[in-house]
Order: C-alpha cells, then sequence, then structure tokens
C-alpha cells in the first residue's frame, strides 16, 4: 500500500496537526518549575505524556478495527499479520515521536544555553510507554464494536497516563507509566534509573506480549499463554524494580561534575554554575566574613539550587545553612507542639540581613512580622545578636524550649539577662 493512500485512510495523519500543536503550546505554558538544566526539562516534558499515549492508543485501535472490518487478514496471504500490523502502525508510531518531542521542544526553551543535551534515556523511558500503547490499541479494537476500541483506549490511556501518580498508597505505580520521573529534577539530581528501567520492562512486556497474540493469531488458545506469559515477565520485573522505590524517580548526580572551592566556606557547583563561580564564591565567602562578627559559623560547604542564582539567594542560602532543614524529630510525634517554629523564621530573617541580603527582598519571600523583628535584633550590639541567636537556637532544636525573641531580653545595660 502507498504512504499516501496509508496517511489519508488513518488516523494519525488526521490527528498530528491537531495534536503536536496543542501538545508544544500547553508546555510552554507550563515551564515554570523548570530550571536551565537538561535533566530537569527532558523529565518535566513527560507531563503531556498521558495524552500522547492516550492518542495514539486509540489510532492504533481505530486502525486495527478498521482492518478487522475489511477483514484483511483473510486475503491471499502475500504479507503477514505482524507486517500488516507495522505498516499500519507505523504512522501511529510516529505520530507518537513527533508527540513526545513536541512537549520535550517546548520545554526545552528553559534550558538553551546549558551544558549538555536532553536526557536520552528519559525520552527511551517516554516513547516506551507510547510503543506500548499502541500495541495494546491493536489487540482492543477488533475486540470492541466499530470506534467503540478507540474510545476505550483513550479514555484507558488518560487514566493511566494521570490516575496513579494521585494515589498515596500504591506510589511506585508510577514508575510502571512513566511517571515517576515527572518532578526530577534537582542540579545534584538525575532521573533514576531505576524508575527508568521498570517503565521499559513492563511496556516491553505489554508490547511482547502483543506481538506473540499477533503473530499467533488464535490459532491455539494455550499458545496464548506464551502472550500472557511475557506480560506476566514483564510485570513481575517491573514490580521488583518499582515497589522499592515508592516516590522517589531521582537519584543522585555524579559526584564527579560537582566541584568545591573555597576557604571559609566551601562553595560547590555543578556544571550549570561553572560560568558564575567566581562570583559565587566571593559572595559566600564574605557572608561568612560578616556571620563572624556576631559569632556565627556557616555550613562548611553549601550548593545552591539555581542554576544562576542572585547575590541575594547566594547570601542568604550561604547564611541560613546553619538552620536545620526539617524540624527536629519531637516535633512529628502525635499532638506535639513546637514552639520553636516562632524562631526559626526569626532567626533566618536576622541570619539573611545579616549575610547583606536587602531587605525589600527578603519581605518579598518571608514574614514581614519576622523581617521586622530581624532589624530590631541587628540593632543590638554583635555579642547580644550573638546572646539572642543562641538562645533562640535552642528553641529550633528542642521542643521543649521555648524561645524568648524579644531584643530587649538580650540589652546588656538593662532587661533580665537570658
Amino acid at each position: 500500500m502507498r504512504l499516501g493512500t496509508l496517511l489519508r485512510s488513518g488516523p494519525a495523519a488526521w490527528l498530528a496537526p491537531v495534536m503536536v500543536p496543542v501538545l508544544f503550546w500547553f508546555g510552554v505554558q507550563n515551564t515554570e518549575s523548570v530550571i536551565q538544566y537538561w535533566e530537569s526539562a527532558t523529565a518535566q516534558s513527560l507531563i503531556v505524556l498521558g495524552f500522547v499515549s492516550a492518542g495514539c492508543g486509540a489510532c492504533a485501535a481505530w486502525e486495527s478495527a478498521r482492518i478487522h472490518r475489511a477483514e484483511v487478514d483473510n486475503w491471499a496471504p502475500v504479507r503477514g499479520r505482524l507486517h500488516i500490523a507495522w505498516l499500519h502502525l507505523a504512522p501511529v508510531a510516529v505520530l507518537g515521536l513527533l508527540g513526545v518531542l513536541a512537549s520535550l521542544a517546548a520545554f526545552s526553551s528553559t534550558a538553551l544555553g546549558a551544558p549538555g543535551f536532553p536526557s536520552l534515556g528519559i525520552l527511551v523511558t517516554a516513547y516506551a510507554v507510547v510503543v506500548s500503547h499502541i500495541a495494546l490499541g491493536w489487540l482492543v479494537g477488533p475486540l470492541m464494536p466499530r470506534v467503540l476500541g478507540a474510545a476505550v483506549m483513550l479514555v484507558f490511556g488518560y487514566l493511566w497516563g494521570f490516575w496513579p501518580a494521585a494515589i498515596g498508597e500504591l506510589p511506585w505505580l508510577r514508575h510502571l507509566n512513566g511517571q515517576g520521573m515527572s518532578e526530577c529534577c534537582g542540579l545534584d539530581q538525575t532521573a533514576s534509573l531505576r524508575s527508568m528501567a521498570a517503565t521499559v520492562l513492563f511496556s516491553a512486556g505489554l508490547v511482547a506480549a502483543a506481538l506473540i497474540a499477533v503473530a499467533l493469531n488464535n490459532r491455539r488458545r494455550r499458545d496464548m499463554g506464551y502472550a500472557v506469559s511475557a506480560a506476566a515477565v514483564g510485570t513481575v520485573g517491573a514490580l521488583v524494580l518499582a515497589v522499592p522505590l515508592e516516590f522517589r524517580g531521582v537519584q543522585a548526580r555524579d559526584p564527579e561534575l560537582r566541584r568545591c572551592t573555597g576557604t571559609r566556606v566551601q562553595v560547590c557547583v555543578w556544571p550549570e554554575q561553572y560560568d558564575r563561580e567566581d562570583d559565587m564564591v566571593r559572595w559566600a565567602q564574605d557572608t561568612g566574613k560578616r556571620l563572624g562578627e556576631v559569632g556565627v559559623t556557616p555550613a562548611a560547604r553549601v550548593e545552591f539550587g539555581e542554576p544562576h542564582p542572585s547575590e541575594s539567594v547566594v547570601r542568604a542560602t550561604t547564611a541560613t545553612s546553619v538552620l536545620p532543614s526539617a524540624p527536629p524529630d519531637c516535633a512529628a510525634m502525635p499532638g506535639a507542639e513546637y514552639p520553636g517554629d516562632a524562631a526559626h523564621s526569626a532567626i533566618y530573617a536576622w541570619l539573611s540581613l545579616t549575610a547583606g541580603e536587602p531587605e525589600e527582598e527578603l519581605v518579598q519571600h518571608w514574614p514581614s512580622e519576622a523581617v521586622a523583628l530581624a532589624r530590631q535584633v541587628r540593632g543590638l550590639s554583635a555579642d547580644e545578636q550573638h546572646a539572642w541567636y543562641e538562645r533562640n537556637m535552642r528553641s529550633v532544636l528542642d521542643c521543649s524550649v521555648k524561645p524568648d525573641l524579644r531584643p530587649a531580653s538580650f540589652r546588656q545595660e538593662g532587661g533580665e539577662k537570658p
């Protein structure tokens, strides 16, 4: 059959002019959470994978039902069933590839200029999901009257593409449909190889089962057990990989790519930050000096999550590195009170102001009451500020200690000493 005839008679060529631009437009509207890092841009592009796989599965079911109604399989056996399936599904497979690449193109706008390239592993994983839906659609199409198979694949593909990620009780399901990496990645992370392998293995099991079912053509029922076995093996293998992951779809990035510079404070940068390393080191070193004047020593090593952090971000991140990233264990106990929450907010604001972050920038992302209190504490002497900090850090680290945030309590010329 001529290519032109295939395209005119099949749904792929008719759907492509609608689906591809819509996917690109949708991707452009949803790039807020992407950072200038190719791994992040590639992973975030999977947000539309459910739409692509559902559309391709429906197209495959449509084509299969049409071929079944025409009884093409009963014509002269010049071509085998697998050859016929490939001939009619090739345009659908191209449509799926265009859909994946259209989304990638939209999200890649945020990563242009960053070192590296789109993640081939993530793209292969996404396309494996699309191919599995195409194979499943080809099987489902003849089993239902007319276009019902296409409608079923459209609904099933949409639900399977988005529903598992919303199930908290079975978090590992997201690693079977390709959504396990959709929230990847920070600069210090890459997509989990285990998550990608689980998705590919599950998809490969479905594709293998479809190939066997098409080749055997239901000649003997017991032979169809091979198809079921192929799907079962792929599913079991995928579960072995996916279940231990739970929600985790990322893994640590190769530490060899990170380099650390500095003395008072070591600043560690990733390839996306190399071009700004000198400025980041200078700002962090100056922050360490400023904190030293009030008796505070920042963390020995700091990293930054933004590819090109501003001076304010570098100063604030370096200064607040002394604060714990999460409340103490005592705060997680049922019914526990954590009085250190207010102290944490005030200390964060005080550290940021001490480091040199402008107050007008700090109030844009931090409570104004905490910033106002921090400004008052900054009016104390260096020793008094240090005493205020030490006293209230005890409240941050211990649920049984109530904070004392009043600057007047720490003035040496009057008031009760801490």
